[in-house]
Protein backbone atom coordinates (compact mmCIF):
# COMPACT_ATOMS: atom_id res chain seq x y z
CA UNK A 1 0.00 0.00 0.00
CA UNK A 2 1.27 3.51 -0.75
CA UNK A 3 2.40 5.51 2.25
CA UNK A 4 0.14 8.32 3.41
CA UNK A 5 2.00 11.64 3.25
CA UNK A 6 2.28 14.01 6.18
CA UNK A 7 0.40 16.62 4.15
CA UNK A 8 -2.47 14.17 3.62
CA UNK A 9 -2.59 13.35 7.32
CA UNK A 10 -2.58 17.04 8.23
CA UNK A 11 -5.40 17.72 5.77
CA UNK A 12 -7.51 14.87 7.15
CA UNK A 13 -6.89 15.98 10.72
CA UNK A 14 -7.97 19.52 9.80
CA UNK A 15 -11.09 18.10 8.13
CA UNK A 16 -12.05 16.36 11.36
CA UNK A 17 -11.28 19.46 13.42
CA UNK A 18 -13.32 21.65 11.10
CA UNK A 19 -16.28 19.30 11.46
CA UNK A 20 -15.88 19.40 15.24
CA UNK A 21 -15.73 23.20 15.31
CA UNK A 22 -18.86 23.42 13.21
CA UNK A 23 -20.88 20.98 15.31
CA UNK A 24 -19.59 22.43 18.59
CA UNK A 25 -20.52 25.93 17.44
CA UNK A 26 -24.02 24.86 16.43
CA UNK A 27 -24.89 22.56 19.33
CA UNK A 28 -22.42 23.18 22.15
CA UNK A 29 -19.96 20.71 23.59
CA UNK A 30 -22.33 18.61 25.71
CA UNK A 31 -24.96 18.15 23.01
CA UNK A 32 -22.36 17.11 20.44
CA UNK A 33 -21.27 13.48 20.28
CA UNK A 34 -18.37 11.86 18.49
CA UNK A 35 -20.93 10.32 16.12
CA UNK A 36 -22.07 13.87 15.23
CA UNK A 37 -18.51 14.86 14.41
CA UNK A 38 -17.94 11.69 12.39
CA UNK A 39 -21.06 12.33 10.31
CA UNK A 40 -20.11 15.98 9.77
CA UNK A 41 -16.60 15.02 8.66
CA UNK A 42 -17.78 12.52 6.05
CA UNK A 43 -15.06 10.11 7.18
CA UNK A 44 -15.31 6.70 8.77
CA UNK A 45 -15.23 6.29 12.54
CA UNK A 46 -11.87 4.54 12.27
CA UNK A 47 -10.40 7.43 10.30
CA UNK A 48 -11.61 10.03 12.81
CA UNK A 49 -10.31 8.11 15.82
CA UNK A 50 -6.87 7.94 14.20
CA UNK A 51 -6.54 11.67 14.85
CA UNK A 52 -8.64 12.25 17.96
CA UNK A 53 -9.29 9.54 20.51
CA UNK A 54 -12.14 11.34 22.29
CA UNK A 55 -14.40 14.36 22.27
CA UNK A 56 -12.28 15.92 25.01
CA UNK A 57 -9.26 15.85 22.68
CA UNK A 58 -11.32 17.57 20.00
CA UNK A 59 -12.50 20.22 22.46
CA UNK A 60 -8.93 20.90 23.58
CA UNK A 61 -7.71 21.15 19.98
CA UNK A 62 -10.51 23.52 18.97
CA UNK A 63 -9.89 25.72 22.03
CA UNK A 64 -6.13 25.79 21.43
CA UNK A 65 -6.67 26.87 17.85
CA UNK A 66 -9.08 29.66 18.81
CA UNK A 67 -6.74 30.98 21.50
CA UNK A 68 -3.84 30.78 19.07
CA UNK A 69 -5.74 32.88 16.54
CA UNK A 70 -6.38 35.60 19.11
CA UNK A 71 -2.77 35.68 20.26
CA UNK A 72 -1.49 35.61 16.66
CA UNK A 73 -3.44 38.80 15.92
CA UNK A 74 -1.63 40.62 18.72
CA UNK A 75 1.77 39.11 17.97
CA UNK A 76 1.67 40.18 14.32
CA UNK A 77 0.73 43.80 14.93
CA UNK A 78 3.26 46.01 13.18
CA UNK A 79 4.47 49.38 14.42
CA UNK A 80 1.94 51.30 12.33
CA UNK A 81 -1.11 49.34 13.46
CA UNK A 82 -0.12 49.47 17.14
CA UNK A 83 1.06 53.06 17.42
CA UNK A 84 -1.83 54.08 19.67
CA UNK A 85 -4.75 52.43 21.52
CA UNK A 86 -7.46 53.44 19.05
CA UNK A 87 -5.65 52.13 15.98
CA UNK A 88 -4.72 48.94 17.80
CA UNK A 89 -8.26 48.29 19.03
CA UNK A 90 -9.72 48.72 15.56
CA UNK A 91 -7.05 46.49 14.02
CA UNK A 92 -7.51 43.72 16.58
CA UNK A 93 -11.30 43.74 16.56
CA UNK A 94 -11.46 43.74 12.77
CA UNK A 95 -8.80 41.03 12.50
CA UNK A 96 -10.22 38.50 14.94
CA UNK A 97 -11.94 35.71 12.98
CA UNK A 98 -15.21 36.24 14.81
CA UNK A 99 -17.83 36.39 12.10
CA UNK A 100 -19.23 33.32 10.32
CA UNK A 101 -17.09 32.37 7.35
CA UNK A 102 -18.04 30.58 4.12
CA UNK A 103 -18.58 27.36 6.09
CA UNK A 104 -21.02 29.10 8.45
CA UNK A 105 -18.79 28.70 11.49
CA UNK A 106 -19.40 31.27 14.21
CA UNK A 107 -16.27 31.31 16.33
CA UNK A 108 -17.84 33.61 18.92
CA UNK A 109 -20.28 30.87 19.92
CA UNK A 110 -17.42 28.40 20.01
CA UNK A 111 -15.51 30.74 22.30
CA UNK A 112 -18.46 31.01 24.70
CA UNK A 113 -18.89 27.24 24.79
CA UNK A 114 -15.16 26.90 25.46
CA UNK A 115 -15.13 29.35 28.35
CA UNK A 116 -18.12 27.62 29.91
CA UNK A 117 -16.55 24.18 29.48
CA UNK A 118 -13.33 25.45 31.07
CA UNK A 119 -15.17 25.88 34.40
CA UNK A 120 -15.61 22.12 34.67
CA UNK A 121 -12.82 20.65 32.54
CA UNK A 122 -9.43 20.98 34.33
CA UNK A 123 -7.39 20.33 31.18
CA UNK A 124 -9.29 22.93 29.19
CA UNK A 125 -9.16 25.36 32.13
CA UNK A 126 -5.37 25.09 32.17
CA UNK A 127 -5.23 25.62 28.42
CA UNK A 128 -7.45 28.70 28.56
CA UNK A 129 -5.58 30.05 31.59
CA UNK A 130 -2.21 29.73 29.86
CA UNK A 131 -3.56 31.26 26.67
CA UNK A 132 -5.06 34.25 28.43
CA UNK A 133 -1.87 34.72 30.45
CA UNK A 134 0.03 35.14 27.20
CA UNK A 135 -2.66 37.47 25.94
CA UNK A 136 -2.37 39.59 29.08
CA UNK A 137 1.40 39.79 28.68
CA UNK A 138 1.06 41.06 25.12
CA UNK A 139 -1.52 43.70 26.12
CA UNK A 140 0.80 44.86 28.90
CA UNK A 141 3.62 45.20 26.36
CA UNK A 142 1.42 47.32 24.12
CA UNK A 143 0.50 49.59 27.04
CA UNK A 144 4.19 50.05 27.80
CA UNK A 145 4.80 51.01 24.16
CA UNK A 146 2.01 53.59 24.25
CA UNK A 147 3.42 55.05 27.45
CA UNK A 148 6.85 55.27 25.87
CA UNK A 149 5.58 57.15 22.80
CA UNK A 150 3.35 59.43 24.89
CA UNK A 151 -0.08 58.28 23.65
CA UNK A 152 -0.96 56.97 27.12
CA UNK A 153 -0.19 58.68 30.41
CA UNK A 154 2.90 57.41 32.20
CA UNK A 155 0.82 57.44 35.42
CA UNK A 156 -1.28 54.48 34.20
CA UNK A 157 -0.29 51.19 35.83
CA UNK A 158 -0.09 48.71 32.95
CA UNK A 159 -0.38 45.72 35.26
CA UNK A 160 -3.59 47.04 36.83
CA UNK A 161 -5.27 48.21 33.63
CA UNK A 162 -4.59 45.07 31.58
CA UNK A 163 -7.26 42.80 33.18
CA UNK A 164 -10.16 45.28 32.78
CA UNK A 165 -9.00 46.11 29.25
CA UNK A 166 -9.03 42.39 28.47
CA UNK A 167 -12.56 42.16 29.86
CA UNK A 168 -13.66 44.86 27.44
CA UNK A 169 -12.08 43.03 24.51
CA UNK A 170 -13.49 39.64 25.50
CA UNK A 171 -16.85 41.30 26.11
CA UNK A 172 -16.83 42.13 22.41
CA UNK A 173 -16.69 38.41 21.68
CA UNK A 174 -19.69 37.82 23.95
CA UNK A 175 -21.71 40.57 22.30
CA UNK A 176 -20.86 39.33 18.80
CA UNK A 177 -22.02 35.86 19.83
CA UNK A 178 -25.33 37.23 21.12
CA UNK A 179 -26.08 40.02 18.65
CA UNK A 180 -24.00 39.22 15.57
CA UNK A 181 -23.35 41.93 13.01
CA UNK A 182 -25.28 44.48 15.10
CA UNK A 183 -22.03 44.89 17.05
CA UNK A 184 -19.64 46.74 14.73
CA UNK A 185 -15.92 46.43 15.55
CA UNK A 186 -15.07 50.02 14.56
CA UNK A 187 -17.97 51.46 16.58
CA UNK A 188 -17.08 49.26 19.54
CA UNK A 189 -13.47 50.40 19.40
CA UNK A 190 -14.54 54.06 19.29
CA UNK A 191 -16.68 53.46 22.35
CA UNK A 192 -13.75 51.93 24.22
CA UNK A 193 -11.54 54.86 23.31
CA UNK A 194 -14.13 57.34 24.60
CA UNK A 195 -14.81 55.28 27.73
CA UNK A 196 -11.14 55.06 28.62
CA UNK A 197 -10.32 58.62 27.60
CA UNK A 198 -7.65 57.41 25.19
CA UNK A 199 -6.29 59.26 22.19
CA UNK A 200 -8.50 58.66 19.16
CA UNK A 201 -8.06 58.35 15.44
CA UNK A 202 -8.63 61.65 13.62
CA UNK A 203 -11.86 61.77 11.67
CA UNK A 204 -11.87 62.95 8.02
CA UNK A 205 -12.94 66.46 9.12
CA UNK A 206 -10.01 66.68 11.52
CA UNK A 207 -7.56 66.25 8.66
CA UNK A 208 -8.89 69.33 6.85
Amino acid sequence: MPRVSDAHRAARRELVLEAARRTFSENGFHATSMDDVIRASGLSAGAVYQYFRSKDELIAAAAAEALGALRHTLDTLDDESSQDPATTLVTVLKSWPLTPGPDGLDITRLALHGWSEATRNPELHALVHDGLDGFRERVAQLLARWQANGTVSADIDAVSITPPLMSLLLGYVVQRALFGADVDPAAYARGLVQLLGLPHEPSPTEHS
